[in-house]
């Protein structure tokens, strides 16, 4: 118990005296790939220091009095802990630090979906997981996953509690529903290492884009059409429908006709029979109907009207004509008015 107390208060002694330190680093911090090499310039603040150096495994320097900075470098840095404090000796004959964070990265040997077979069937609605795995990464705390769609991102996926520092293999899930839509759309995942806005920018890993292949039954944009007879031309039946896998067609006419229907989505004839037309679109996930209603056209009463026009004009002048140039006796002419009976109508010949 006296000594978990004892490092407690060390840990907490420790951590005021580097606070207090009067000194800084250029830069405040180092992300150094492994293998790397990197410079820092430890500076003291107040006229108080003495002295200063650098404590660490990887370019350290020891105590060097009458100075005011002092420079680490790593030619390579090959310790994924490495731990470097910069120390100074002030004149009251006391000592501080001041801690230097050294980040060491890996960029991921790959970047793959885990248990996935391009074109393998999913049916709409379906909600499953999709395994995103990192090779060889770190640290693992500092990679984000994100998840695209078609070019649009759909989700991202951390670690961040998981405090290895050597490369590991990750693995980073992410739920995922799929719709018809979805159907011929590409899905990926990219890895990359996120080390805030004063780190470096590191470029994405990507693992190879995957098709959706979407199963979902038969549908119409419309299920129930109406139409009218064509006089004298064609009438087009089109019972198109999306599916998937693609849906088999048939038909139920309200008449035999001399027309082939087996598995036709479009049927085109001059149709001469009023009503319903049904046709049935299906697949191995369903079956819906659709109903064509076929109505004989109205009448052109226009043309009729000026048919039966003509033949009453006609009716009216022969009536008009029989009472003007008809005689008595039946007889065409056109001298009528001059006309007497038992005379005559014109002298000897």
């Amino acid at each position: 118990m006296w000594c978990i107390v004892f490092f407690s208060l060390f840990a907490y002694a420790a951590q005021t005296a580097s606070d207090s330190c009067p000194v800084e680093t250029s830069p405040a911090k180092a992300v150094v790939p492994f293998g790397g090499s990197f410079t820092a310039t430890c500076k003291a603040l107040s006229d108080q220091v003495e002295g200063m150096g650098w404590e660490s495994s990887s370019g350290g320097t020891g105590l060097q009095q009458g100075v005011t900075n002092i420079t680490l470098h790593v030619d390579s840095l090959r310790d994924w802990r490495l731990n470097a404090v910069c120390f100074a000796n002030l004149k009251d004959g006391s000592q501080c630090t001041h801690q230097f964070p050294i980040t060491t990265y890996k960029m991921p040997d790959s970047v793959t979906i885990d248990g996935w077979i391009e074109n393998e069937p999913q049916k709409e609605g379906l909600t499953f997981i999709l395994h995103c795995k990192v090779i060889q990464v770190a640290p693992i705390r500092e990679v984000m996953v994100e998840w695209f769609k078609g070019n649009r991102s759909i989700g991202l996926a951390t670690q961040g509690k998981i405090e290895n520092k050597e490369p590991i293999n990750a693995t980073f899930g992410h739920l995922m529903t799929v719709f018809r839509e979805d159907d011929g759309t590409q899905v990926w995942c990219e890895a990359r290492l996120d080390f805030g806005p004063s780190g470096p920018i590191l470029p994405v890993v990507s693992s190879e884009p995957q098709k959706l292949f979407v199963l979902y039954p038969p549908t119409f944009n419309e299920t129930h059409t109406n139409l009218s007879l064509p006089i004298g031309g064609n009438m087009t039946l089109n019972c198109s429908a999306s599916g998937n896998p693609p849906p088999r067609y048939s038909w139920t006419l309200p008449v035999p006709l001399m027309l082939e229907t087996e598995n036709q989505p479009v049927l085109t004839s001059s149709f001469q029979h009023p009503g319903t037309y049904q046709c049935t679109a299906a697949n191995s996930l369903g079956a819906t109907t659709k109903l064509f209603t076929v109505s004989e056209a109205p009448r052109d009463w226009t043309t009729f009207a000026a048919v039966v026009g003509v033949f009453l004009a006609l009716g009216v002048l022969l009536i008009i004509g029989g009472l003007l140039f008809v005689t008595p006796q039946g007889t065409f002419s056109f001298n009528k008015g001059s006309y007497s009976r038992g005379r005559p109508t014109s002298g000897p010949v």
